[in-house]
C-alpha cells in the first residue's frame, strides 16, 4: 500500500466528545496490564484529545504507557498479540515513544476502537500538562477544537501535515502549563506513581542518601520525627538499622502517606498530614529528626523558625539530619531564590501559600541558618553531587 492509499484508508476523522471514551481507555488499560504484567508498568495515563472531556477529537485513545528504564522492548512486544498490535520502533517514531502501538488499524480502515499506545520511560511529559491545561481552561480547549476543524479539512488526507500543522498550538500552550507552579500537595499527589522511581534513578546521590542517612542516626535512638517523609523511602535503611524505632512522619499529601502506611503497616508508626512548617511538634519529644529532599523550597527566615521548631521537639543533645538538594555558588542560589519570586509576582500567588518552586541554598548558608536556630553545632557529614548531608546537634542543656 503506498502512501496515497494509506491516506485514503486512515483519514483525518473529527467526531465531537464521546463519553465512552474513557470507559475505552479503562478496558484497554486493564488488557495491558493482564498482558504485559503490572510489576513491569511504573504507570499507566490516558493523555490526547479524548481525554478532554467535552473536546472533539480524532476518535483514537491515546494511552501513554510508562515502563521501566531497563525493561525489555523486545519482550515486551512479544507480549502483545500480532494480530491486534501493530509496533513501530524508535527508529520510524519521531517522537520520545521508545516503542509506539497501533490498535484498531484494519485492511479496510479503522476499527471501532482506535488506540496509539506511547512505550516510553517515566518521565514529566508535555502531554500531561496540555491535557491538563486544557481540562481547567475550557475556552482554551474550544480554540484548539476550532483549530483542529479548520485544520481537518485541509490535510483529511494528510494525517502528518494534520499533526505538524497543530503543533505550534500545542507547543504554546504546554509551555504556559509548565510555568504554571503547583500547589505542593497537588505537585505530589499527581505524581504519586512514579514518585518513588523518579527519586532512586533521577537525582544524583538520592539513592545514596538515603541509606547514609541512616547511618548518622544515634545509637539508642527510640523515637524518631520524620519531616516531609513522603512515601518513606529513607525509612527503609533506617528501619534495617533500627527495627523496633518509635516513629512520627508529618507530611501534607495524604496519598504519600497512605503509600507509606501500606507499606510499613507492621512498624510503630505515627502519621500526621499536615505542613510541617506550621505544625507544633512539641518540646523534648524525639531522640532524632530527619529530612529528606523537602527542605529546598523555603526561604531563610522559614527556614530558621522550622529549624527552631525541630531544635525544639528534639531531647537534649538530639540530633537533626537533612539530606538535601543544595547548591555550590551563592549566585546560584541568588538566581533560584530571584526565580521563585520572579513566578510568584507573575502569578499573584500570596505569601504562605505553599508551591512547587525550589530555592536551594549553599551548604554554607544551610549551615547558618541552622546554627542561628539555635543548635550547637552543624557541619556536613556526606555529598554526592548535589545532594548533601548536614548534622547539626541540639544543645546539651535546654531551650529557649
Amino acid at each position: 500500500m503506498n502512501v496515497e492509499e494509506r491516506a485514503k484508508l486512515y483519514p483525518v476523522v473529527l467526531s465531537e466528545y464521546d463519553p465512552a471514551w474513557p470507559e475505552w481507555y479503562a478496558e484497554e488499560k486493564e488488557k495491558l496490564i493482564r498482558l504485559i504484567g503490572g510489576e513491569n508498568i511504573v504507570r499507566i495515563t490516558h493523555i490526547g484529545s479524548t481525554s478532554v472531556p467535552g473536546l472533539a477529537a480524532k476518535p483514537t485513545v491515546d494511552i501513554l504507557l510508562e515502563i521501566a528504564e531497563g525493561a525489555d522492548i523486545e519482550k515486551l512486544a512479544d507480549t502483545l498479540p500480532d494480530d491486534e498490535y501493530i509496533c513501530l520502533r524508535q527508529q520510524t517514531v519521531p517522537t520520545n515513544d521508545r516503542v509506539l502501538f497501533l490498535k484498531g488499524y484494519t485492511g479496510s480502515g479503522f476499527a471501532e476502537k482506535v488506540f496509539h499506545i506511547h512505550v516510553r520511560n517515566p518521565g514529566d511529559w508535555d502531554e500531561m500538562y496540555f491535557r491538563d491545561y486544557l481540562t481547567g481552561h475550557p475556552e482554551v480547549a474550544d480554540a484548539y477544537a476550532a483549530l483542529k476543524r479548520d485544520l481537518k479539512e485541509k490535510y483529511e488526507f494528510d494525517r502528518d501535515g494534520y499533526t505538524n500543522a497543530k503543533n505550534g498550538f500545542i507547543k504554546d500552550i504546554t509551555k504556559r502549563a509548565r510555568d504554571i507552579p503547583e500547589r505542593m500537595d497537588d505537585f505530589f499527589a499527581a505524581r504519586i506513581d512514579i514518585y518513588e522511581y523518579k527519586m532512586l534513578r533521577d537525582a544524583e546521590g538520592v539513592a545514596e542518601g538515603y541509606i547514609e542517612l541512616a547511618k548518622h542516626i544515634p545509637p539508642g535512638t527510640q523515637t524518631l520525627l520524620d519531616l516531609g517523609c513522603g512515601t518513606g523511602l529513607e525509612l527503609e535503611e533506617i528501619f534495617r538499622l533500627f527495627p523496633d524505632l518509635d516513629v512520627t512522619g508529618v507530611d501534607l499529601t495524604r496519598p504519600m502517606l497512605d503509600k507509606l502506611a501500606e507499606k510499613y503497616h507492621s512498624k510503630n508508626i505515627s502519621l500526621i498530614c499536615a505542613s510541617y512548617l506550621g505544625y507544633n511538634f512539641g518540646e523534648k519529644q524525639y531522640d532524632c529528626a530527619i529530612s529528606f529532599e523537602t527542605m529546598h523550597h523555603w526561604a531563610h527566615e522559614t527556614k530558621i523558625k522550622l529549624y527552631k521548631n525541630i531544635r525544639r521537639a528534639l531531647k537534649n543533645g538530639g540530633r537533626y539530619i537533612e539530606c538535601d538538594y543544595m547548591v555550590e555558588k551563592q549566585s546560584d542560589e541568588d538566581y533560584w531564590f530571584s526565580e521563585s519570586r520572579r513566578v510568584r509576582a507573575l502569578q499573584d500567588i500570596p505569601d504562605g501559600e505553599l508551591y512547587h518552586l525550589d530555592t536551594p541554598c549553599t551548604v554554607d548558608n544551610q549551615i547558618r541558618l541552622l546554627l542561628k536556630a539555635g543548635f550547637a553545632q552543624a557541619s556536613i557529614a556526606w555529598r554526592r553531587g548535589a545532594t548533601v548531608i548536614i548534622v547539626a546537634e541540639a544543645q546539651s542543656e535546654g531551650i529557649d
